[in-house]
């Protein structure tokens, strides 16, 4: 604009006075020595908010707010307490996360942050350095000094501004040239509308005032008006310690108590002020406290960055919940509140006795407290209605693992997949990879695996709150994973599922902050598994029993046990019930334990044999049962010795080689057989007896293994007293005789046959057995060495915990069992849950 006055006695009138021409001042605002930059435009004060709002958005390419926080105050030259900086680093917080515009005055003396300044352009200093020259063309930087020595009653620019709008009337000197248009461009942006709002579709805009003078009062005022919350800061001084004092009053409002204030506060302002001007504050004072429900008061002293953030969003809400259109839009109420985390307003002026809330009016307020993680509104939400079956849809869930699902933590899932082969890895990775299947074009990582998805996924839509759970577990999400915890059905299996996977994950994860996180949370959770272990074993030990085996298909088909042992949850492991449990399901697994039984049965069945003493018989068979019953336990003390030092690895060996012993019996049996039908063919015929054919076949056989050579092979020592023609009970059958009454059988046949039987069992298959024996030997050998350290240790642990005294014998059995579960085995060991292991 430029001056066209005249008649230097008339009146000055901008439209009557100025004209319009195209802005000369835009671009880019350099400021020296400082190395920030910004930009800036000198505007018409009568331009258009709609066009001042396009330049903002669409040239300058600032994204929509969600809110705009506009500070008044503070314009003249005072240093800022320390108190207020604090405040004013607390709304810059709330910008950065809000997705806020603040606007200021944008010039130096004063607020000094982050933000939208609007200025007058002729109350600039220096702003001749920002005027582009005519041949100037396209971007333009402008070099802006910044002195602040300069005695200029003008302003200098706020160098913390990335935006400054400098509004000109073609007038000088006068301070409150942007205020109309301000006013206007945060009532414009209040009125529209963004789909994208947190707030129930409208930008809230909230002001913010701390100290000020009679500009900070007329944009109080003009605030309140247009039913825009203010928040004023009582201790930053002036008006704003006016309306503070006032707003507590109870008492009906008079001319002469508003005008008490202003002489206490602003002494020497109201001492220069004519009567009609006192008025006037009077008057505009008055206006602001008839709307006393739009003001919010915080005292500097104790303004923490909760109570800046606490006054904002109940300044809002306030605002939101009385205005006439408003005041029945719960569900944008209740946006609001979410957005800043109000929960305590929530619950007690939003989920009244007085409204029935339906589930389907939570459903959308639910899926933006789950991506916020909002905990707490979760729980809310929950106990006002909200069915979390009907809610978690295929589509809710595709969009929670889709769209708010961490990249980092799909990779860190996918590695954890790949480097162990484990059930549940790759049955969770399939599940999140199934969601995330419209992504995997832009994932580098799994383009290899877009043929990837689950078999059967009629199991999420009967467990969508596992994959809930899931979805929040693997991202670390604390307290929200608590909440949607307590809502699962098989608490105890998710929570050992859960453990499993954070322990898991917490091995390929490269940050150690975050691998130390999900392994204190595998941790809570193995804990929250063994308090409701106990507790349900304490009141139904059947039932407990059951929730041990409970397998889920949510979870893989896995069950409690199969997680606990993946995940190494010793805790729950040396539970008294899972003891138990393991204790009887495997018990007969153990071969001690085997033994023991027999002997036991044995015993009983000897006593009732010998409680007959009249039967001989049944004394006899008594006996009998006694002496076999006297070798199971004898036997049975081999065990004791594990403990040794000496004998325990040795009795470990002998463990392991029986193992071999069995494969050798197999070879055996086959050669075994295989000559004994071919002798029993060939040197009798008929044999009918089952206990002669037995002898034959097996038992003379097997005692040619240990050099007992059969001598009924060989015609010329064939002994004729020592069978019989006649079946004999006592005596085995004679061989086949011909017509000289000498044996018929083939010398020539039945001599090699013995002697090639002989070298194969006695020195090849033998000779096997005491190799792969050697080799256990050795193998255990170098084992033994590493597991004698362990029980060293072991030993000292056991002895430093037990004080002064002696050993005792179940920490010697329990340090056996130790020993023999720490042993590997050449192959591999199968550990037994019983009360010792078996090696396989």
């Amino acid at each position: 604009m430029e001056g066209t006055q005249i008649n230097q006695s008339e009146k000055w009138n901008y439209k009557k006075h100025t004209k319009e021409f195209p802005t000369d001042a835009f671009g880019d605002i350099q400021f020296e020595t400082l190395g920030k930059k910004g930009k800036y435009i000198r505007l018409s004060c009568d331009t258009d908010p709609e066009t001042l709002y396009e330049l903002l958005t669409q040239h300058w390419h600032l994204k929509t707010p969600n809110l705009v926080i506009s500070v008044t105050g503070g314009a003249k030259n005072f240093a800022l307490k320390p108190r207020m900086r604090k405040i004013f680093s607390r709304l810059i917080y709330i910008a950065q996360s809000k997705g806020a515009w603040i606007l200021t005055g944008g010039t130096h003396y004063g607020i000094n942050i982050v933000a939208i300044g609007i200025a007058a352009w002729g109350m600039v200093s220096n702003r001749d350095t920002l005027i582009r020259s005519c041949d100037t063309e396209g971007c333009f930087s402008a070099q802006y000094i910044m002195d602040d020595f300069t005695r200029d009653p003008l302003y200098i620019l706020d160098n913390n501004h990335t935006h400054l709008l400098l509004v000109d009337n073609g007038c000088h000197g006068h301070p409150t040239v942007e205020a109309k248009l301000r006013n206007q461009l945060e009532k414009y942006i209040s009125e529209r509308t963004s789909p994208d709002s947190n707030y129930g579709g409208k930008i809230p805009i909230v002001c913010f005032a701390q100290g000020g003078g009679r500009e900070t009062l007329k944009a109080i005022n003009t605030s309140i008006k247009s039913k825009i919350p203010c928040v004023v800061v009582e201790g930053s001084g002036q008006i704003a310690d006016v309306i503070a004092s006032l707003v507590e009053e109870e008492d009906a409002l008079t001319s002469s108590m508003v005008k008490e204030k202003l002489v206490r506060f602003l002494p020497r302002t109201v001492s220069r002020l004519p009567e009609e001007e006192t008025e006037s504050w009077i008057k505009w004072l008055k206006e602001i406290l008839e709307s006393s429900h739009l003001l919010t008061v915080i005292k500097m002293e104790e303004a923490g960055d909760e109570i800046v953030s606490n006054a904002i969003s109940y300044a809002l809400y306030k605002a939101f919940s009385t205005n006439e259109q408003e005041k029945d839009n719960w569900n944008g109420q209740l946006k609001l509140l979410l957005e800043w985390n109000q929960l305590e307003l929530a619950s007690d002026e939003i989920f009244t006795n007085d409204r029935r809330w339906e589930s389907a009016d939570l459903q959308e307020v639910m899926f933006t407290a789950l991506i916020k993680d909002r905990p707490k509104f979760v729980r809310l939400f929950l106990e006002n209605g909200l069915n979390l079956q009907k809610f978690l849809t295929n589509d809710v869930l595709t969009e929670l693992f889709s769209s708010h699902f961490s990249a980092l933590v799909y990779r860190n899932l996918q590695i954890a997949k790949n480097s162990y082969n484990d059930a549940l890895l790759t049955f969770v990775w399939k599940l999140v990879a199934n969601f995330r299947r419209g992504f995997w074009k832009e994932d580098r990582n799994s383009r290899d695996d877009l043929d990837v998805e689950l078999h059967d996924v009629s199991f999420i839509t009967r467990h969508p709150l596992q994959a809930l759970f899931i979805w929040a577990i693997l991202q670390n999400k604390k307290e929200l994973s608590k909440v949607i915890w307590e809502q699962t059905r098989g608490c105890t299996l998710a929570a050992l599922g859960a453990s499993k996977l954070l322990k898991t994950l917490a091995k390929v994860k490269n940050d150690i902050n975050a691998a130390g996180e999900s392994e204190e949370l595998a941790n809570e959770y193995e804990t929250r598994a063994v308090e409701l272990f106990t507790e349900c074993y304490s009141s139904d030990e059947d039932l407990a029993e059951q929730l041990l085996v409970y397998s889920c298909e949510a979870w893989g088909g896995s069950n409690c046990l199969e997680l606990a042992v993946e995940a190494t949850d010793q805790h729950f492991i040396a539970q008294p019930g899972v003891q138990w449990y393991m204790n009887g399901v495997n018990y007969f697994t153990d071969l001690w334990n085997v033994m023991d039984t027999l002997g036991l049965f044995y015993f009983i069945a000897g006593i009732v044999f010998r409680l007959h003493p009249s039967n001989k018989s049944s004394l006899y068979s008594g006996r009998v049962i006694f002496c076999l019953d006297y070798i199971i336990f004898t036997l049975r003390l081999i065990h004791i010795f594990t403990v040794s030092r000496n004998l325990g690895p040795k009795i470990i060996m002998l463990q392991r080689m029986l193992v071999d012993v069995f494969f050798f019996l197999f070879l055996f049996a086959v050669w075994m057989v295989a000559f004994g039908v071919a002798r029993q063919g060939i040197l009798r015929q008929n044999e009918q007896r089952w206990r002669w054919i037995f002898r034959s076949v097996i038992y003379e056989p097997y005692l040619a293994m240990f050099g007992q050579v059969p001598s009924d092979v060989d015609g010329t020592t064939y002994d004729f007293a020592h069978c019989t023609f006649t079946g004999n009970e006592s005596k085995p059958l004679c061989v086949e005789l011909d017509e000289h009454s000498l044996p018929r059988f083939p010398e020539w046949v039945t001599i090699p046959l013995v002697c090639i039987y002989m070298l194969s069992t006695n020195i090849l298959l033998v000779n096997l057995l005491v190799a792969m024996f050697g080799y256990v030997a050795r193998y255990l050998c170098s084992a033994l060495r590493l597991l004698e350290l362990s029980c060293c240790f072991k030993r000292f642990s056991l002895n430093g915990s037990s004080g002064s005294g002696a050993w005792r014998a179940s920490s010697l059995g329990r340090m056996s069992d130790e020993a023999e579960r720490d042993l590997p085995g050449p192959d591999h060991i199968s550990i037994g849950l019983g009360s010792s292991p078996s090696y396989t």
